[in-house]
């Protein structure tokens, strides 16, 4: 009797030890993911990147993990392909057969309603009528060389 528990008891902890390897593999992928695009993509202060799910993916031995860029005004899903030990990722979209399959699985950004108290408007250079009904908010980088040149 103390055998077989004994047994159970060390086969519970090697299946639990395993659980806990593939958490910590689905982590480490995940966060990998995460670390990248914040590394390689600038996002401006006050942005935050979300995990949404992460699934087999079209390329072999790599997952496509979904995260949701959140930007001030936006809401940006993205697709992050992590290799299976977390070693790899590849930031882009991915086109199988001409279909761009990355933005199809990511789907289109959400725009999200600005809080107009904090733009400090009348600070601003405007035009027209202060009190018009819609408001037009242009906003540019003068350091980005695009900015620039429109």
């Amino acid at each position: 009797m103390a055998k077989n528990i004994f047994w159970t008891g060390m086969l519970m902890a090697l299946a639990l030890t395993g659980t806990a390897a593939a958490f910590a593999e689905e982590d480490r992928v995940v966060q990998a993911a995460i670390d990248t695009l914040k590394s390689y993509v600038r996002l401006p202060p006050g942005s935050e990147i979300k995990f949404l799910e992460k699934k087999e993916s079209p390329i072999s031995d790599f997952y496509a993990v979904k995260l949701l860029v959140a930007l001030p005004d936006k809401e940006i899903p993205t697709i992050v392909y992590v290799d299976k030990a977390g070693d790899k990722v590849l930031i882009g979209n991915l086109f199988v057969r001409g279909e761009n399959v990355s933005l199809k699985e990511a789907g289109p950004p959400k725009l999200r309603k600005v809080d107009k108290g904090l733009l400090e408007m009348e600070k601003s250079p405007s035009l027209g009528n202060k009190g018009a009904r819609v408001t037009i908010v242009e906003f540019s980088n003068f350091q980005c060389s695009y900015c620039m040149d429109s």
